[in-house]
């Protein structure tokens, strides 16, 4: 696939955001973080806040955006050292992804209604799910963690779309891959083949093969330079990924490309 960089428009103008809102409970997070300086993980975060990882996640991603928080070696998430917090400025940790893309995922949870989430590519070789919508009562895979190790990359639609526009990962991941489930790609062969077909259609899926029960549709999102930098994807039961599997794949390619545009302007 050719990810192509559309032109500036002559007079196009972004037109003026609406003032932010702190997410619910961003407060109690920052206490939480205040009061281990140390770092916790999402599971304790959300346990403080009653709610689940996947739903304490929101209120991370506004935190680590805002510069309220940063991200430790380890996973964990702790109170960004600052003026405001009684330490030494310091510049940010690594480059933040644009709100666009924050305001990509909302539109394609409005759009399909099923889980939706950003990942990116980390320092470590992970992949970290920077930004999530979703609700009680939707499908979500099961265990899927906020930080994917590289040993999980064969078997998700994020992953495949990420390393497909990456050889240099690519090279990096290991053969004798953990079959999830009868459906998971555990060979370099069949693996590479996944890769070429991404690359191809400009959108990756996951047939069951991480968890039975439950499918992926993924595409890439490319920064104004034309790398890779994000991926954006639905997950969502496998019986409503079967049926409306051609719309769904319509809804995802289109809000990746929109999000590009944006992001290019």
């Amino acid at each position: 696939m050719t990810i192509e960089l559309p032109l500036p428009r002559s007079g196009d103008s972004r037109p003026p955001r609406p003032p932010r809102t702190a997410a619910p409970g961003t407060l109690r997070a920052l206490r939480v973080l205040a009061a281990h300086p140390e770092g916790v993980d999402l599971a304790t975060l959300g346990g403080h806040l009653g709610r689940t990882s996947t739903g304490v996640l929101p209120v991370v991603t506004g935190l680590l955006r805002s510069g309220h928080a940063e991200r430790t070696d380890a996973g964990a998430y702790r109170l960004r050292p600052g003026p405001a917090f009684g330490g030494p400025e310091r510049p940010a940790l690594r480059w933040e992804l644009p709100e666009v893309l924050s305001e990509a995922v909302s539109e394609l949870y409005r759009r399909t209604r099923a889980w939706t989430y950003l990942v990116e590519w980390a320092d470590d070789d992970h992949l970290d799910v920077v930004d999530l919508r979703g609700h009680q009562g939707l499908g979500l895979v099961p265990e899927l963690p906020a930080r994917i190790p590289p040993s999980m990359a064969h078997a998700l639609a994020v992953s495949k779309v990420l390393v497909a526009f990456a050889p240099d990962r690519r090279a990096r991941l290991a053969p004798g891959w953990t079959a999830y489930t009868p459906e998971t790609i555990t060979t370099l062969a069949a693996y590479d083949a996944e890769l070429a077909r991404v690359r191809r259609d400009g959108y990756a899926l996951d047939r069951e093969e991480y968890a039975t029960g439950f499918g992926c549709v993924c595409a890439p999102i490319a920064d104004p330079g034309g790398r890779v930098s994000a991926a954006i994807a639905i997950s969502l039961p496998a019986a409503r990924f079967r049926a409306e599997l051609d719309d769904l794949v319509a809804d995802v390619t289109d809000v990746a490309r929109r999000a590009h545009r944006r992001w290019f302007r």
